[in-house]
């Protein structure tokens, strides 16, 4: 039921899209970019590392949207690992006055909505856990650097909460001294998030 709204929600947007381009010249805007982006707050204090895709359709002069896909990997104090996909869209609110100047920088507002699947693995158990997940939302912060009519480089810091299964990580010690991973997955609902840094250069191809 849960996948079925998500995609509701994303043929409305569309279908938005589609009768805003009628009314608004800057509408239908098609742009095309690389990510590179740093999770933070996630397991045991690590820092995750990852890439992906993304491309930006333009709804009206101030907003936009973006579609994005992530796979990040994290390294959990050499004992473990994680790995995050992600594949989502946010809705983007620019707060310029207006944005279609030729200011160098725009800051904007998003929010939205996210798909992902977790793996979290133990070295020291030889154990994986698995998650799936079509509830997650975001939100945050950005800003565009123009760099030409058609290039722009963007920053975005959002929040992702995840609305599941959880999975929880934790370091012990063994007599010896040695680190080791355990992971566990309590039962029912809850949340679970984790700040993400995006850095992505886009280039805008034209109108759709």
């Amino acid at each position: 039921m849960k996948t079925f709204r998500s995609i509701f929600a994303v043929t409305l947007l569309l279908f938005c899209i589609t009768t805003q381009a009628q009314k608004d010249s800057t509408a239908g805007q098609f742009s095309l970019g690389m990510r590179s982006t740093v999770s933070s707050f996630t397991d045991a204090g690590s820092t995750g590392l990852g890439a992906g895709g993304q491309f930006w359709i333009r709804v009206t002069k101030h907003m936009n949207t973006v579609w994005y896909s992530d796979y990040i990997n994290t390294n959990i104090q050499s004992i473990g690992f994680r790995r995050d996909g992600h594949i989502g869209w946010s809705v983007v609110f620019y707060m310029d006055k207006d944005p279609m100047l030729t200011h160098k920088i725009t800051p904007y507002i998003l929010a939205g909505q996210c798909f992902d699947y977790t793996n979290v693995y133990s070295d020291y158990f030889n154990n994986s856990v698995e998650r799936w997940s079509a509830a997650a939302a975001q939100g945050g912060v950005g800003a565009t650097y123009k760099l030409t009519d058609h290039f722009d480089f963007s920053l975005i810091a959002l929040y992702m909460m995840h609305l599941g299964k959880h999975v929880e990580t934790e370091i012990n010690y063994t007599e010896q001294g040695e680190k080791y991973l355990t992971i566990t997955t309590p039962q029912g609902a809850s949340l679970d998030g984790h700040l993400l840094i995006t850095f992505s250069l886009n280039y805008l191809l034209g109108k759709l």
